[in-house]
């Protein structure tokens, strides 16, 4: 039993101990959240699989692909400066202001959507989504609000509100898709589950700070909101287009795979890819949370910590991704018919030809944050805007060429991988040294 407990305290001080400590402990409670809503995401998924079919998955490839893109860009990328103040007054105002963006900016996408979607929709085969240019728009102030909401959490360093909220929208956005796919709302009850899967908890978080907001409400005014707007310009003049161009990076193969094949490849691609996002889903944005927190509270002034702590938060990464990334390199071909139906072989061939894509797109997830914290914008939006040419590059040579879909996904997750590689190295080499 002494051997059993000294083991047990070796283990604990090396995960949770060190520089990256408290980033861990965030991440294990963040984690477990997240671990728990998904659990009931992935059993959930050889029913879907047999309630919907791949024209459907299709339909929310691309639908989820539009959402991702335009949710981050309504609140101007405010958003990510919550953090960052001493002051809760500070952040209060940068909180309304994201907030008043995000309606007005939001209510501008549903008009184009209500009186351009068809047209819009039909340059990525997509028409089908035209009747629902309304669910569109709700996703993306339902995504938005979320976020506004989870970096005060996260400013708060309120963990466990967060993993809360993590376990409500993933199994209640689980359980709506299996409810409405034995109805005959399909693919609708996809597209509804998915803006629960990604928007519910906002009652959760809101109950959590309502009590803050209204101590801190008598700082905003007019004035305040542009100071600290001039404050942090910085965020929409370089964070906007580079986080469009991130998103743009993740999202547009989807798109592009939808101008460049048939509905059921890119539901077969859309699945694969889903499937690959349950791992970085559950830890690599619970830990890219935990890092930004963190690394805020030690602020710029010392950047050996941060290094230190980025070191070694990446290695950790590293080691738990390994495994995952092996699965699907070796075996997807024969686990995806067997779990999710023959009709998804297809599918598996991509998670293979994705699996070194998924461990480095896994290790570099909190890397973004040192370019916040350390006034990286401009980097940032470059190393972006490179590897949205490098996808343009990668399918420009697919339609040339006329590749098959599985030789682009082959040559779309090699180079990716080369780039966050080189992503992650140029990070931490951009961290000052005192």
């Amino acid at each position: 039993m002494s051997d059993l407990h000294s083991l047990k305290q070796r283990f604990s001080a090396r995960v949770f101990g060190g520089a990256s400590g408290g980033v861990f402990r965030g991440m294990l409670t963040l984690a477990l959240g997240s671990g728990g809503g998904r659990v009931i995401g992935i059993v959930s998924i050889p029913i879907l699989t047999r309630l919907y079919t791949p024209q459907d998955f299709g339909v929310l490839a691309v639908f989820t692909a539009l959402v991702t893109m335009l949710a981050p860009l309504v609140t101007l990328r405010y958003v990510l400066a919550l953090p960052l103040p001493r002051q809760d007054g500070v952040a209060m105002n940068l909180l309304v202001l994201s907030a008043a963006l995000m309606l007005g900016l939001s209510l501008l996408l549903g008009l184009v959507l209500c009186l351009w979607g068809a047209p819009l929709l039909a340059l990525v085969s997509m028409e089908v989504l035209a009747p629902w240019w309304w669910l569109i728009a709700l996703g993306i102030v339902g995504v938005a609000t979320y976020e506004m909401l989870t970096m005060w959490a996260t400013r708060k360093r309120a963990y466990k509100v967060i993993a809360q909220t993590n376990v409500t929208q993933s199994a209640a956005g689980a359980l709506l898709k299996i409810g409405l796919g034995l109805s005959p709302l399909q693919p609708l009850g996809l597209l509804l589950g998915q803006v629960v899967a990604q928007a519910g908890g906002i009652g959760r978080l809101l109950r959590g700070f309502i009590a803050e907001f209204r101590a801190n409400w008598y700082h905003v005014s007019a004035s305040r909101m542009r100071k600290a707007a001039w404050r942090h310009r910085g965020f929409p003049i370089w964070r906007v287009p580079s986080q469009f161009l991130m998103v743009f990076s993740v999202q547009s193969p989807t798109l592009l795979m939808a101008a460049l094949y048939d509905p059921e490849t890119i539901g077969q691609f859309g699945f694969a890819m889903m499937a690959l996002s349950v791992p970085v889903n559950i830890l690599g944005r619970t830990m890219s949370q935990a890092f930004f927190a963190e690394a805020s509270t030690l602020g710029r002034q010392r950047p050996e910590e941060i290094r230190t702590m980025l070191r070694s938060v990446i290695l950790r990464l590293g080691f738990i991704s390994t495994a995952p990334a092996a699965v699907f390199l070796f075996f997807a071909p024969w686990l995806f018919p067997l779990l999710f139906g023959d009709d998804w072989a297809l599918a598996g061939v991509f998670a293979q030809g994705l699996a070194t894509y998924l461990f480095f797109q896994f290790i570099q997830t909190p890397v973004a944050h040192v370019f916040y914290i350390f006034d990286g914008q401009k980097q940032l939006l470059w190393l972006n805007a490179q590897r949205v040419l490098v996808i343009i590059a990668i399918f420009g040579a697919s339609t040339l060429f006329a590749w098959t879909a599985e030789k682009t996904v082959w040559a779309y997750a090699a180079t990716l991988s080369l780039h966050y590689a080189l992503s992650v190295y140029y990070a931490y080499r951009f961290i000052p040294r005192v």
